[in-house]
C-alpha cells in the first residue's frame, strides 16, 4: 500500500551538510500498523514528513496505492492529505471554536466522505457520546486526543500518520488511547505508521522499525 525506496534526506547547516536519512526503504501493507522508533534526531519525524508530503526527499521514490508521490504536485498532495492520508500529532490541533461533533466530522466533510453510521461507531468506540456538544477547551488531554483520532479516521483514510500521539498524556491515559487507536484503525481498515520513542507504545503495533544513524532496521 505504502512503499518508499532508497529515500535520502539532509539539510544544509552553517557548518556543512547534515545527512538525516540514508537510503532507507520500507513497505506498509493495507490494514497494517508499523511503529517507527529511534533516538531524538534519528530522522523519525523527517521520514514521516516525507511520506506526508510536508518535506521533499533528496533522492528516492514513494508510492501510495501505486500513485507516485515522488514528483506529486502541491495540488495532488493537498488532495491526498484531504482524502487518503490523515495526520495525528501529540498536539491535538482541534479547532477551539467548533464543538466536538463538528471537529471530528470536519475532515470527512472536506473529503466528501462523511459516513454518519461509521462516525457514530467511532464516537461509541472512543467514548465520546456525552461530549459531542462541548468545546475542545472543556476536555481533558486524553479526551481531546480521542477526538483527534476520530477526526483522522472518520473518512476511512488509506494511511494514518501519527507523530508521538501519546506524548502529552500520562501513562494510563496513553495506554487507553493506544488501545482505542489500534481498534479504530482496524475498524477503518486503514494503515498506520506511528513515530514513538516508547517501546511500550510500539508494542501495540504489528511491526517495529528502528532508525539509527540515518538507516532503517526492522525487529
Amino acid at each position: 500500500m505504502l512503499r518508499f525506496t532508497h529515500l535520502s534526506k539532509g539539510y544544509a547547516q552553517p557548518d556543512g551538510f547534515l545527512p538525516v536519512l540514508n537510503d532507507v526503504s520500507g513497505e506498509v501493507a493495507r490494514g497494517e500498523s508499523v511503529a517507527l522508533l529511534g533516538e531524538s534526531g534519528s530522522g523519525k519525524s523527517t521520514l514521516l514528513h516525507l511520506v506526508a508530503g510536508l518535506d521533499v526527499p533528496d533522492h528516492g521514490t514513494m508510492l501510495l496505492n501505486d500513485i507516485s508521490l515522488t514528483d506529486a504536485s502541491a495540488q495532488t498532495w493537498n488532495r491526498l492529505r484531504r482524502e487518503h492520508i490523515s495526520l495525528v500529532f501529540q498536539d491535538f490541533h482541534l479547532i477551539p471554536t467548533l464543538n466536538v461533533d463538528d471537529n471530528l466530522k470536519l475532515q470527512a466533510r472536506l473529503a466528501g466522505q462523511l459516513d454518519l453510521d461509521f462516525c457514530n461507531q467511532l464516537i461509541e468506540r472512543l467514548g465520546l457520546t456525552g461530549l459531542l456538544h462541548g468545546l475542545p477547551g472543556e476536555l481533558s488531554g486524553g479526551q481531546q486526543q480521542r477526538v483527534a483520532i476520530a477526526r483522522s479516521l472518520a473518512h476511512r483514510p488509506t494511511l494514518v500518520l501519527a507523530d508521538e500521539p501519546t506524548g502529552n498524556l500520562d501513562e494510563q491515559t496513553a495506554q487507553d488511547v493506544m488501545t482505542l487507536l489500534i481498534d479504530c484503525v482496524r475498524a477503518a481498515n486503514s494503515s498506520l505508521l506511528m513515530v514513538t520513542h516508547s517501546p511500550a507504545m510500539a508494542a501495540y503495533l504489528d511491526r517495529r522499525w528502528h532508525l539509527k544513524a540515518g538507516e532503517l532496521h526492522e525487529d
